[in-house]
């Protein structure tokens, strides 16, 4: 649609991106996902960094602002405007991650205020990438009370693969908590409800014909093959499918532990468990990596299926 491109869906998928790991990392903090878990920090470093990103990125996006830099700043007076509210919010948990990534690299006990104060901004952020769509009325596929709800889950979602995705390489202990299993599988299944009840919502007729028109596009049309092969089957069906798999095999280890320490039998080289374990981390780091590639197109896919009431469409 016209001047939103993909500048502004990696802006909003960024924003998400950000928001979702410094939640992960404050979940894990306050033993959320486990009691043992080395998601407690990576999330913190990151969040501040790639939301600030984001925003320079919107900011590029504004080519007539960075002409007339009084635009820019009648952004940050226009108080009726969501995007003017955004900019606030952003600029407060960019600050606020900031100060939490530096007590936490300091290895210092930060206030628990600010950590509570820090997990409301990223609430907020990730709602508002949302909100910033859904205000649209001019755009029938984007006016929607469930878009927030929509681009949150996906917040979660992409935020807690890109924590436990960093910390597999940058954090000396690999701990794997079967909570965080259990979290990625109820964030993933809450996405698949919150996308069929949006498509549900547009093809009852409750957004007009042009929502329509826009759904077709992702469901039937030219942007179908992006949406069901990188979105659904990559995204969510194939994680889906995985973290299924992964929360099962979890529940039966310590069984099959206690059996094999009870077994006098000790013919099984330990490289196989080795191996097994290799492959489980192997595809587990895939996962992930596509939860977040899931995530990407979502947002782009949106903005890009957008079509404004006054294109004729209508007639």
């Amino acid at each position: 649609m016209g001047h939103w491109g993909w500048l502004i869906a990696i802006y909003l998928f960024l924003g998400g991106l950000g928001a979702g790991a410094y939640l992960t990392s404050f979940a894990a903090e306050k033993g959320f996902l486990g009691k043992k878990t080395n998601l407690n920090r990576v999330g913190y470093y990151v969040s501040a960094p790639i939301v600030a990103f984001g925003a320079l990125l919107l900011i590029t996006d504004l080519r007539q602002g960075l002409k007339k830099p009084w635009l820019i700043i009648n952004m940050f007076l226009n108080f009726s405007s969501v995007m003017t509210w955004g900019i606030y919010i952003l600029t407060a948990f960019i600050f606020v991650a900031f100060i939490k990534a530096f007590f936490v690299w300091n290895k210092k006990q930060a206030p628990d205020v600010l950590s509570y104060i820090g997990a409301i901004l990223a609430l907020a952020t990730a709602a508002y990438t949302g909100m910033l769509l859904a205000v649209v009325e001019g755009v029938p596929f984007w006016n929607s009370y469930l878009m927030p709800v929509v681009f949150v889950v996906s917040a979660l979602s992409t935020g807690l693969s890109l924590t436990s995705l960093l910390a597999h390489f940058f954090e000396k202990h690999q701990v794997h908590e079967e909570r965080v299993s259990q979290v990625h599988l109820w964030l993933v299944s809450m996405e698949i409800i919150s996308i069929t009840a949006f498509f549900a919502l547009i093809y009852s007729g409750g957004q007009g014909a042009v929502a329509m028109v826009s759904a077709n596009l992702l469901l039937t049309e030219s942007l179908a093959l992006p949406f069901w092969l990188l979105l659904i089957l990559a995204g969510l069906v194939g994680p889906l499918v995985f973290y299924v798999q992964q929360s099962r095999r979890q529940k039966k280890a310590p069984l099959a532990m206690k059996e094999q320490n009870l077994s006098e039998n000790a013919d099984m080289p330990a490289g196989v468990n080795q191996g097994a374990s290799a492959k489980s981390q192997n595809a587990l780091l895939l996962c992930d990596g596509a939860v977040m590639v899931g995530g990407l197109t979502l947002r782009c896919l949106i903005v890009f299926a957008a079509l404004p009431v006054w294109n004729g469409l209508l007639s």
